[in-house]
């Protein structure tokens, strides 16, 4: 398994995909974070407002709001919430999973690795280290962006950042696995990518939870792996924000094991 892992790591990060997505979530942490710092000053405020930008806040109230903004806070409405990370994440796994079919390599692969569950694991411990990679370098993008702009935004502790770095890590293994086990199915880039953008970004979760809450039935959906990453912890405080943490580590085993028996049963 070791062997192909190290394939599958020198494919991904050698091909353009993951770092033409990467680029995009750096883009948009640039861009926000920027726009922020921006914004509260009243000269490059007048200067947007002229060019067509509509800011109705007074520089003031925008600047007192943004003070009691934290990094990670920041970080979060910005990539994470909305769902951005894993439907990056998603379309990468998508992308990389189903090249092994269409080019037919898959058939050489299982001609060396017998063993279903290396091909499996392979894949999947190399998506969940490309969305650490991802994650790590866009949350020291904010980080240093932060440090440029003076420390606006004021810094989480430590281990409040570190917690909330592991946390959002772990609900999007969840996400990859969930796409891994799609294209076990569909075996085509475009059901997986499709699949990234409607699971992904909550759109389902939020459909029926609008509906379950018709029938008083909404709080299950706190343990879907939208929910978790929407409403990841900023910070450790107590044993109930290890929720996200057990959410996608269930998940990931849920649907990495159903991967394994769906590429079991169809033919290569």
């Amino acid at each position: 398994m070791l062997n192909l892992l190290r394939m599958d790591l020198r494919r991904m990060f050698r091909g353009k995909a993951a770092y033409v997505c990467l680029g995009i979530l750096v883009f948009t942490t640039v861009f926000t974070y920027t726009l922020m710092y921006v914004i509260q000053d009243p000269g490059m405020r007048e200067f947007l407002i002229k060019h067509g930008m509509t800011i109705t806040a007074t520089s003031g109230n925008i600047k007192e709001s943004l003070n009691s903004t934290s990094l990670v806070e920041l970080f979060h409405q910005t990539n994470v919430s909305g769902g951005l990370l894993p439907v990056i994440s998603g379309t990468v796994a998508a992308l990389f999973i189903c090249t092994d079919f269409d080019s037919g390599f898959i058939k050489n692969i299982l001609s060396v690795h017998e063993n279903k569950w290396d091909y499996i694991l392979s894949k999947s411990v190399c998506l969940f280290l490309v969305n650490l990679f991802f994650i790590t370098v866009t949350f020291l993008t904010a980080l240093g962006l932060n440090a440029v702009f003076g420390g606006f935004f004021f810094y989480n502790k430590a281990v409040d950042m570190l917690f909330y770095v592991f946390c959002i890590w772990m609900v999007s293994n969840g996400f990859s696995a969930l796409i891994l086990m799609i294209c076990m199915i569909t075996r085509s880039k475009a059901a997986g990518v499709a699949g990234a953008f409607i699971l992904c970004s909550g759109l389902v979760v939020l459909l029926v939870s609008s509906l379950l809450n018709l029938f008083g039935a909404g709080e299950i959906m706190n343990y879907t792996l939208y929910m978790n990453l929407a409403e990841c912890p900023l910070g450790y405080d107590g044993l109930s924000t290890l929720r996200p943490v057990i959410v996608g580590a269930v998940f990931c085993i849920i649907y990495a094991a159903a991967g394994k028996v769906i590429l079991s049963k169809k033919d290569i």
